[in-house]
């Protein structure tokens, strides 16, 4: 059994993600958490050690100099004393409160207005809170009880000590829970405790699935739904605001509660997986049925939020594109190492409607992340579904065209170049689709828009090219045969003039700042070498070659 869940924690292991074991591992908190000291021990030792300590101090002043004892009277030990003495005590407890409820609503209300208004729910379930209105609220009914019992001939004077404790608690604890609330109200703990609510719905589910068959998990479904609503809200206003380190957090989130719900996926009971409609408010009840059947109702919701924030988002957050164009990805990963060929399938279908907005904009930044991060997946689907990895490839072909369609500068150039580094991972994995793969990379420009627009047809060709180079390098003259018989269809002079613009590079950062800080067209030594050998072996023969046939026997030029 041990060795089991080992290799099932190497099997979940993903780029920069840590497997259940490691996570369960990082949460246990040492003995004496450093946070808990700073945000609650030390304030309250600091109030007081200032306050008990002077009052101490000025109090043994005061018996030194008149000789009365240092414990003297410390409690009023007469009813019309008592009296006054609660009586003040009341009024205060009571204006403490009152002032903490005041400060507490606004900032609440303020926080709710600008990140979601589940914020109020959540303060309302925070423990903290609780016990710190629930000790003042007692504090202030005990001091209102006790101003009015005051009288002879039972005096409370042990409950006024008890009375004087709580007082001094609350006052204490002032400090650091308002310290606490401002961090509690904080963007980053908000969508913290969203996403753990999420993740504890999903893991109670997971845990009694055995006894799932008589439990209600629509309310579980619902936590899991309403937290990805509230951290969708969250992302959404942020992006409205310009507040660009929510917004990506929010989006790490999502991304998280998905991963979450992958980890878990296989323990969840039948039940779990059927969607319910006021979930989906928008979708057809085909729809909701086709994800009740593939069992990625968790994975569709939270793809779905994510478009919602990549629609606002792509005008005027470019990071946020970036962030949704990541998550999907590591989403996708995951996938395919859990073998959800569903989930993975869905990435891929929102990859294309991330695209097709995009075009739709005409965006070309958001296309080019898009790309980067489509490509980084592609290369992992090459090694567990090869058919996929064809359509992935039509895919960078058909947008890159419809891009080019739509007069959107740099992407079909884009896609070229992100195509042949597909071509490269593929023939490094020796996929046995390599030839079909590499049919469609070659399909790239032929298309009436690419051959009319020289600088796109040459940046294709280059690409197409820089992958010949590559398998020259690798001795693999059949698929060197199939570029060439592609190529040799390009018109002597153009062919000539891609050869000098690709040696004439020679740095390999461009001189502009990019998003992948290298230029497309840069060839290292070493692939300039083996281009050379690509023209020499294939290019300048089959130019001879047609020359020779185009010039007529001297037969014929004296018969003329």
């Amino acid at each position: 059994m041990a060795a089991s869940n080992e290799s099932m924690d190497r099997a979940t292991r993903v780029r920069g993600s840590a497997t259940p074991n490691e996570a369960s591992r990082k949460q246990k908190r040492p003995r004496f958490d450093p946070q808990t000291l700073q945000r609650w021990v030390l304030p309250i030792g600091i109030v007081f050690v200032v306050g008990v300590g002077g009052y101490l101090l000025v109090r043994w002043i005061d018996s030194s100099l008149t000789g009365a004892p240092f414990f003297s009277a410390l409690m009023p030990n007469k009813a019309d004393a008592m009296d006054a003495a609660f009586g003040n005590l009341a009024q205060s407890m009571v204006g403490i409160l009152g002032l903490v409820i005041t400060v507490v609503a606004i900032v609440v209300q303020l926080a709710a207005q600008r990140y979601t208004p589940k914020l109020v729910d959540l303060f309302i379930n925070d423990r903290v809170n609780i016990a710190y209105f629930f000790l003042m609220v007692t504090t202030a009914i005990d001091t209102i009880v006790l101003s009015y019992s005051a009288k002879e001939p039972v005096l409370p004077y042990w409950n006024g000590v008890v009375l004087l404790v709580l007082m001094m608690s609350c006052l204490l604890l002032l400090l650091p829970y308002f310290q606490y609330l401002f961090f509690f109200l904080t963007p980053g703990n908000i969508i913290a405790i969203i996403r753990k609510n999420a993740k504890s719905a999903m893991e109670r589910v997971s845990i009694a699935s055995g006894k799932a068959k008589a439990q209600n998990l629509a309310p579980l479904q619902a936590d899991v739904a309403n937290s990805m609503e509230q951290i969708s809200d969250i992302s959404l206003a942020a992006v409205s605001q310009m507040d660009r380190n929510v917004a990506l957090l929010s989006i790490r989130s999502l991304k998280d509660v998905m991963v979450d719900h992958l980890l878990v996926k296989r323990r969840m009971p039948d039940r779990w997986f059927i969607p319910q409609k006021e979930h989906f408010p928008g979708i057809s009840s085909d729809f909701l049925h086709e994800i009740a059947v593939t069992r990625t109702w968790v994975e569709v919701k939270g793809f779905m939020d994510l478009e919602l924030i990549f629609k606002m988002a792509i005008k005027d957050m470019p990071d946020g594109v970036s962030a949704i164009a990541n998550g999907a990805k590591i989403v996708g990963m995951y996938a395919i190492r859990l073998r959800d060929s569903q989930v993975l399938a869905n990435v891929i279908q929102f990859f294309n409607t991330f695209l097709r907005h995009a075009v739709n904009d005409r965006n070309p930044k958001a296309i080019y992340n898009l790309f980067y991060q489509y490509r980084l997946l592609a290369e992992e689907v090459l090694a567990v579904d090869l058919p996929l990895a064809e359509r992935i490839c039509f895919y960078f072909k058909y947008y890159g065209q419809t891009a080019q369609q739509y007069e959107i500068p740099m992407i079909l150039i884009t896609a070229a170049f992100d195509m042949a580094d597909l071509m490269r991972r593929a023939y490094e994995r020796n996929v046995p689709n390599l030839q079909t793969l590499v049919n469609t990379f070659l399909e790239l420009d032929d298309n009436p828009a690419t051959q009319a627009n020289e600088f796109d047809l040459r940046s294709v060709r280059k690409a197409q090219l820089s992958f010949a180079s590559f398998l020259v390098s690798k001795n693999d003259s059949q698929t060197v045969q199939r570029i060439f018989l592609d190529l040799k269809t390009e018109p002597k002079d153009r062919m000539m003039a891609i050869r000098k613009e690709m040696l004439a590079v020679t740095n390999r950062k461009f001189w502009e700042v990019t998003d992948r800080g290298v230029d497309f067209f840069y060839l290292d030594d070493e692939q300039k070498k083996y281009l050379e050998q690509f023209f020499t072996r294939y290019m300048e023969p089959y130019w001879a070659e047609r020359e020779r046939s185009a010039v007529p026997p001297a037969a014929a030029l004296r018969q003329g």
